[in-house]
Parts: C-alpha cells; structure tokens; sequence
C-alpha cells in the first residue's frame, strides 16, 4: 500500500509555542535518516506520542523485540507537540457512548482511561512535564449548554460514579477561575496538564534509552504486506514482522479508517504571559477547561502565566488529504481562538497573542480512537483521537502491543479494538455534508453564546448527523 507523504512538520512559521519553548529551552538534533536496509521484529512509522508510547510498552513488556521507529520529520513534531495539553480519559464522553454502547463498554472505556492517566502520572513524576493534576472542569456558558450539565449528572448518578464529578454554581466557579462567561460547570476529578512538546521530548529520550533504532527524516514511501512484510523508505527498507501505522492522520490511507474517519483542524492561541492578572482571576492553577459547544473552546494556563485558547472548529479536509495547507494555517480559524480569549479573558487578551497555529485532526464516526490490524496481514494502526490525544495514544500503545503480541487482554478486547463503527458517505458528500453541518453548528452555537434565537435553516442542517446516529457533529 502507497502511504500518504506526512504532514509538514518543520515550517518555522507553523511551530506551536511548546515547540518554540522547548527549542529554546534543550538543544535538540535531528537523528540520522535510514540508509540502507534493517531488519526488525516491529517497525513503527511515525514517531509521535502514539508510536512511541506502543515502543516503550513493547520493550517493557519483550525487552528482547527488535524495535524500530522512522519519522518523516523529527520525533514528536508533529500532532503530538500542537495540542493543548489537556490530559483526561472518557469519563466525560459517558452521555454519548452510553446510547451507542450501553453501560458495560462504555464504562470499560473510562476505567482503562483511568490507566492511561495514572501511567502518564508516573512518567511525569520522574520528568519535567509540566504536569500538573487538578481536575478537569467543563464549563456552559449559555442556556443551551447548561441542560448538558444535568444530562450528564443523570448518567453519573444512574452508572453509580457521582463522586468522581462535582456540579458547581457560579459562585464555586469563580473561586476557580473567575470568567465573566462561566455560568455552571462540572469539575472532575480526573484531569490534568502537560506541556505536550516537553512530554514528546523527554519520551523521545526514553525511546532511545531503551535501546529502540529511531531513524528521523526518514518518510517511508510504500509499505508492503507479507511474512515478512516490507517497507520501503525514501534512501533505504526495512524488514519487519509486525508494523504499526502511527501516522495520525496518515492512516486516512487505510482503507477502514477511511470510511469510518473524517479530517478536521484545530487552531489554538497562546497569550503573552499576565500572571498577576491571572492571580487576580483566582486562576492559580493550570487546570484544563473546555466549554461545552459541539465545536468546543478548549483552554487552560500555563505554568509560565499564559492562557492557551483553542477552538476545534477549523477547515474539514476533501477525503484524506490531510497536507491541505488550511489545515495548518487559516486565519479565520486562529481569529475564532482568539476571539473565544477576548470573551472569556478580556483582561488576558489585553497582553497580546504571542504564537497561533493549527493542524489537522482525525476523529472518528462516535469519536472514540480506534486500534486495528488491515485484514490478512500483520499491519496495525492507530487513529482517531478527535483531538484529544494526550491520554488515548497511551491507551494506544498497549492496545497495539497487545494486538502484535498476539495477548487476549483488556487491551485486545476492549471498545477500543472491538467494536462497530458508522461509515461516512463517500466524495463528495462527506466533504459537502460535512462543511455544511460544521458551518450550521457553529452559527447555531454562536447565535446560542450570545443569547440569540438559532437560525431556522441552520438549526434544521446542524441536526441531521443525531437523525442518522452519528456522534461527530453531534450537539
């Protein structure tokens, strides 16, 4: 199979802030790309959190595999550093799997997130991450998103979990962070932050500590099934048993990824650093919080006093051309963020934006990532974080070691690995469709955010993916 050449990954001008901090902060150099040609027990393309959390979880679990990462670009640069570094697994998304899944799976989803945190924990404990674990708290700030907090607290109480999540009134959030949007909120207790670039930094170091070949600049141009399979590098090849696809949105090239995924953006801002001004909004603490919009507004303080604003609601990708430059640079899209700062921070906003940027996402027909193996072969792939990848590419790495290590787990057998899922329409539909209800949604929520009735037309486009059971697109 021809693989998609990866997404640009070292245009200075496209850098996010993390990686711009952690390059003034640790001299880094590339590693020499493959030449020539190796044989391995795993190939692993693509070297962000997703690969190299599935090479460490191998060699702990067969310190004897030979392991092998290749990136197109340097480890960790790509998706893995642009993110906003909210940590927290899927107790939030219980409303929504709850329908599709029922209580079993869903809950088994949360409780292996859980795992993936307290892994994630550990690493932090002996690494300078800039993890910080306070919570995770879900904000509305319209009416519309209010009757979601009472939804969800209906599912706590019914799945037996209403001490992990706690309802907070106005006043309680202001104690927290004192937005003048924040009307009602939920805080849970799973929840936390990191600086993703200095995480893909120092787990690039462990990688190479545990004795996996990493070959950076190194875009692999064809991979072929067999036993063993065969991969084909830009200056060199590689023979492998078992092979794992972590290229993020590269796996758009598998085929039932493909019809089961669909490609969004993400586009964040950083704010120049206003520490007393954050002391004064009793935001002392960098805990990650999000809005409740479909399209959400994703933010959180950094240790160094800044406010970090992201909206997941950029430019959808025709197909599985995840290279689209307005993926990564769209300026109407970085102005959503900050206008989603200048509302909920005015004061912060006063100080000045000191870095934006954007880059695809891939997220799946009910949003949960998915762990596979391509038929008839020993192939597997990663995919569909919906953004939201800091603690599902840890769930990832052990279901992909226990899918090449042949282990019947909870891993192996989980929702993750094992379920049904909804295809979308072929092209042009899915990108037509999908533009339309994106636009639809977001003129509703904007019109829900300043307390004005949704446009008729709008509201009738933005309800069609709940008629046929999607959970992308979903309000």
């Amino acid at each position: 199979m021809e693989l998609v050449s990866a997404v640009p990954a070292n245009i200075p001008s496209e850098l996010s802030w993390w990686q711009q901090d952690v390059r003034s902060s640790f001299t880094i150099k590339n590693l020499p790309p493959l030449s020539g040609n190796i044989e391995v027990d795993v190939l692993i393309v693509g070297g962000g959190f997703t690969g190299m959390w599935t090479a460490l979880t191998l060699k702990k679990r067969e310190p004897s595999l030979r392991i092998a990462i290749v990136d197109a670009y340097r480890c960790g640069d790509g998706a893995s550093a642009r993110n906003g570094g909210n940590v927290h697994g899927y107790w939030g998304a219980l409303p929504t799997l709850l329908p599709m899944y029922g209580a079993q799976k869903s809950l088994e989803a949360a409780e292996l997130g859980t795992l993936a945190q307290r892994k994630l924990r550990h690493f932090a404990e002996t690494h300078d991450v800039w993890w910080t674990e306070e919570g995770y708290l879900r904000v509305a700030t319209s009416a519309a998103q209010r009757s979601k907090l009472n939804d969800f607290m209906k599912v706590a109480e019914t799945l037996g979990f209403p001490s992990s999540v706690r309802r907070l009134s106005k006043s309680n959030l202001s104690e927290l962070c004192n937005s003048p949007r924040f009307e009602e909120g939920l805080l849970f207790e799973e929840g936390a932050t990191v600086h993703p670039a200095r995480l893909a930094h120092f787990l690039r170091e462990e990688v190479i500590s545990a004795g996996v070949q990493v070959y950076e600049d190194t875009p692999v141009l064809r991979v072929s099934k067999g036993e063993p399979c065969q991969v084909n590098t830009a200056r060199g090849g590689v023979t492998a048993r078992d092979v794992v696809l972590a290229t993020y949105t590269g796996t758009m090239s598998v085929p039932s990824v493909y019809k089961a995924t669909t490609l969004f953006s993400s586009f964040p801002v950083m704010s120049n650093a206003n520490e007393l001004e954050l002391e004064r909004l009793n935001y002392r603490v960098a805990r990650g919080i999000a809005d409740l919009r479909m399209f959400t507004h994703y933010f959180r303080r950094t240790r160094d006093g800044r406010i970090l604003m992201g909206s997941g609601s950029g430019p959808i990708a025709i197909g599985g051309k995840h290279s689209a430059s307005d993926l990564r640079s769209d300026q109407r899209s970085a102005d959503r963020a900050a206008i989603g700062l200048q509302r909920f921070f005015p004061s912060i906003a006063k100080a000045g934006i000191a870095a934006r940027w954007g880059f695809p996402i891939e997220v799946t027909s009910d949003r949960l990532p998915y762990f596979g193996t391509i038929s008839g072969s020993r192939i597997h792939y990663g995919s569909g974080y919906s953004g939201h990848g800091v603690n599902a590419t840890v769930i990832a790495g052990e279901c992909l070691a226990s899918i090449i290590l042949r282990t019947a787990d909870r891993w192996s057998t989980s929702p993750f690995c094992k379920r049904d899922r909804l295809r979308f329409p072929p092209e042009p539909f899915r990108f037509v469709g999908g533009a339309l209800i994106r636009n639809a949604i977001v003129t509703c929520e904007d019109a829900q955010d300043a307390g004005l009735r949704q446009p008729l037309i709008a509201r009738g486009i933005a309800d069609i993916p709940r008629m046929i059971g999607m959970r992308i697109g979903t309000r």
